[in-house]
């Protein structure tokens, strides 16, 4: 009987913890901003600009965000600042935050900046408004939004591994499939975009999505070598399949052989935006102590 009731009490505070975790979205189109560059917009952008190509810590990092940041009071719906910070804040997240909840706002962050980035589409607002989802009306978003679609994605994917807990993943594992909606409609769009960035981002989905649900290893790991094919001037693919898909598959050796030649590569050599750059190289070391 006691140990019924003990099983009981699990199961309940297993559901209680699915029910509360689950990843929600709201519509950010009341929140959305026509584009329109002033003098002083285009100014305040070639400036941080310039600061995020030099970012290689948290306090030029910092700077750099706070510079586009400055560029939304002229232009709120200035889609090169609006992806860029959604961009910054996935770095700021997963490089120079340390609790979950910190990463968490951050990556979340990320997402609703990626989105309002996505409504600088008149058509696919026009879709928001009408309440479709942002994945449901992706096949009205076009090339210009490419950077907005991805990072929405990454977030995502940061978000996922790093902002949940187990029973979180568990929970929002289709959010999975709803990424694979937004890279596929890049890949129709813009098929030349990422050095196999995309690539490397499809093989998650499919690693981590169940076959019911869509997921396949026989296809994710396809992907992951593709993306390590077509990134030869990326640092990107080999450090993501030394940390996070020779992790998941179990074979730490062939890890630590991709995060060794990460660590050991000119940065100068690659191009990979110069943050990230030094982030992957910071993190291959980091993980091979």
């Amino acid at each position: 009987m006691i140990r019924k009731l003990i099983c009981i009490s699990i199961a309940g505070a297993v559901l209680m913890g699915l029910s509360g975790c689950a990843l929600s979205w709201q519509s950010a189109f009341n929140e959305a901003n026509d584009n329109i560059a002033t003098p002083q917009s285009k100014r305040l952008l070639a400036q941080a600009h310039d600061l995020y190509g030099q970012a290689d810590d948290l306090e030029s990092l910092t700077r750099s965000i706070k510079a586009y940041e400055r560029v939304l009071l002229h232009n709120p719906g200035d889609y090169k600042a609006l992806v860029q910070l959604s961009n910054q804040y996935i770095l700021m997240g997963t490089a120079y935050s340390q609790k979950r909840e910190q990463k968490s706002a951050y990556f979340k962050k990320a997402m609703r900046q990626a989105e309002l980035a996505m409504y600088t589409n008149a058509q696919f607002k026009t879709r928001l408004e009408e309440g479709s989802t942002p994945w449901d009306a992706a096949d009205a978003l076009n090339k210009e939004e490419t950077e907005a679609m991805f990072f929405w994605v990454t977030a995502l994917q940061y978000e996922f591994k790093e902002g949940m807990s187990l029973v979180g993943k568990i929970r929002n594992v289709d959010w999975m499939a709803r990424a694979l909606i937004f890279l596929d409609r890049i890949e129709e769009v813009n098929p030349e975009f990422g050095g196999g960035a995309v690539e490397f981002a499809k093989a998650i989905c499919f690693y981590v999505l169940p076959e019911f649900k869509g997921g396949s290893k026989i296809e994710g790991e396809a992907l992951m070598h593709q993306a390590v094919a077509r990134g030869k001037t990326r640092l990107l693919p080999r450090w993501g399949r030394g940390k996070y898909f020779y992790a998941m598959t179990g074979k730490p050796e062939k890890a630590r052989d991709d995060l060794t030649w990460v660590s050991a590569q000119n940065l100068e050599s690659f191009e990979d935006p110069y943050p990230w750059r030094v982030h992957f190289q910071e993190d291959a070391r980091a993980n091979l102590k």
